[in-house]
């Protein structure tokens, strides 16, 4: 595991001078100056101090992220077996390894951005599943129908790669950025950056344990407990019910994932107890903060960046969660053992400009009648204050229920001294945990199928169902093994009459 080291002030000034030569030289060739992702003096104030630490995770230092191995290497498609070429593998077998993108060839605007999408749908990924029972699963039809794996009308299988380190082996990774951020709606057409919303993945990772779990009590170790270890524990958090669920009988862990509503994912710094709903990555660069609990600023492409640089290649499993060795992450129980390589500044500022170029889908066809006649109700009521029209965001932070910080934090942060009491696991009990929720913003909410930070309501009309206050509510984007219960706070707009709720929806989907 990489640890902070003591940097003498000639090795500083050498580092410094190698960064400003890469600058300059990579500048030359694209004719482009390329911002850097890490530097020092740009993580102050990046990230929010953290609710029961009492002050922001330390994240690797400057000197020590730059001298992190590069990737920069090609990955291939992943096909269902039906649309596989003839001799694909074989094929692939046959190659070198190359890079993913040849900066150097990148001259134009629109060059950078097809670079950014490559890198979007093919970076190298941190982690590897590429074991023959891994390998065999993918290639079989039933589990991939079980699945659900979004797949373009080629027959390509999203979020999967197919990985050659050296020639002769074909390695399989998966969990690319087009794995969670990409829609693929009838007949093919894909919408880049919007939420997948139909890929069950709390479920498919509940087969998964159970397919450990038959196999050997060892892989079910090395496969599943591991990394829940490392993906959800909260160092700072006493008695963290995050790292008992590790523990767990695996028919009981199956069973919590099974539990995860679809267009949420229990990622890595959340919790199989607390998942978050999938990102929209369309207009990102308008928002103020990044994830549901605004754990990070996003100040502008540099810090868009880092956060793209720390999801992809896992980097902030580096970050330090408090003090002491529990603070740092075991790289090897999150499959990391080989290190953390980081992606190069040149495809982490391509992969910011193409989500910056992401456009929304045109809004579905509504009845404009209804529709005006909900705006009427939305702008007559509380909602403007937090969702701004425009961005349809105040771009501010909202506090947990429970969570009471200092006047200093809330003046720092811009908090409302309000809560709208929804459930706070999240923002209390997570190393996301800030102790706030991002006011989100309403646009595009036709293209989610989850709602509120935690996905646990499956339709604005639910959202807006006094129902849903109930301990017998059950949603519409709920399996079998949720059990039923009340989804509480936000009870704006719960006092409308039917026929208001049903305009005010019909306006919200037209934003």
């Amino acid at each position: 595991m990489l640890k902070p080291r003591r940097i003498s002030p000639a090795l500083m000034l050498s580092l410094a001078a190698l960064a400003i030569v890469c600058f300059v030289c990579v500048a030359a060739t694209t004719s482009r100056e390329i911002p850097h992702s890490w530097y020092d003096a740009d993580l102050n104030g990046y990230r929010l101090p953290l609710a029961t630490l009492g002050k922001p995770p330390a994240m690797i230092p400057e000197a020590e992220y730059y001298r992190l191995p590069e990737n920069n290497l090609k990955t291939y498609p992943v096909y269902t077996p039906q649309a596989e070429p003839p001799g694909y593998l074989d094929r692939l077998k046959s190659l070198d390894p190359a890079p993913l993108v040849d900066v150097a060839a990148l001259k134009t605007e629109s060059d950078w951005i097809a670079a950014g999408r490559e890198v979007f749908y093919g970076r190298e990924l941190p982690r590897f599943t590429g074991s023959e029972d891994n390998l065999q699963l993918i290639r079989n039809p039933q589990v991939l129908a079980a699945y659900r794996l979004q797949t373009t009308k080629d027959g390509i299988l999203l979020g999967l790669r197919y990985v050659v380190r050296q020639k002769g082996k074909v390695e399989l990774g998966t969990d690319t950025c087009a794995m969670c951020h990409v829609q693929v709606r009838a007949g093919g057409e894909l919408i880049e950056g919007a939420p997948n919303n139909y890929t069950p993945f709390g479920p498919l990772m509940g087969d998964l344990t159970r397919r450990y779990a038959q196999m050997s009590p060892a892989l079910l170790e090395e496969r599943r407990r591991k990394h829940m270890r490392e993906d959800y524990r909260v160092p700072y958090l006493k008695d963290d019910p995050n790292l008992a669920s590790a523990d767990l009988p695996a028919d009981q862990i199956a069973a919590l994932y099974e539990r995860v509503p679809l267009g949420v994912y229990p990622r890595n710094n959340t919790s199989l107890l607390y998942p978050v709903k999938i990102a929209n990555l369309i207009g990102v660069q308008d928002l103020h903060f990044f994830d549901r609990t605004g754990d990070a600023r996003n100040r502008g492409i540099q810090d868009l960046m880092r956060y793209c640089g720390s999801i992809a290649d896992v980097s902030d499993a580096l970050t330090s969660y408090g003090d002491g060795p529990a603070a740092h992450l075991v790289l090897a129980n999150m499959g990391l053992a080989g290190g953390v390589h980081r992606t190069p500044d040149p495809l982490l500022y391509a992969l910011a400009l193409f989500i910056d170029s992401l456009k929304p889908p045109p809004s579905p066809s509504a009845n404009l009648d209804l529709a005006a006649k909900g705006k009427t109700i939305f702008m007559h009521a509380q909602c403007p204050g937090c969702h701004t029209p425009g961005l349809f965001t105040n771009n501010r932070l909202t506090l947990a229920q429970g969570f009471h910080p200092s006047e200093a934090i809330m003046k720092a942060y811009d908090v409302m001294p309000v809560s709208v009491g929804t459930d706070p696991g999240l923002a209390l009990d997570t190393r996301k945990g800030t102790g706030f929720y991002r006011v989100p913003s309403l646009r595009m909410l036709s293209l989610n199928a989850a709602f509120l930070h935690d996905g646990s309501v499956g339709s604005l009309e639910e959202f807006f169902n006094p129902a849903r206050l109930r301990d017998d509510f059950r949603s519409s984007n709920w399996g079998a093994a949720t059990p039923a219960h009340a989804v509480k706070g936000h009870v704006f707009g719960l006092d409308l009459n039917t026929q208001d709720r049903a305009a005010l929806v019909a306006y919200l989907r037209t934003l």
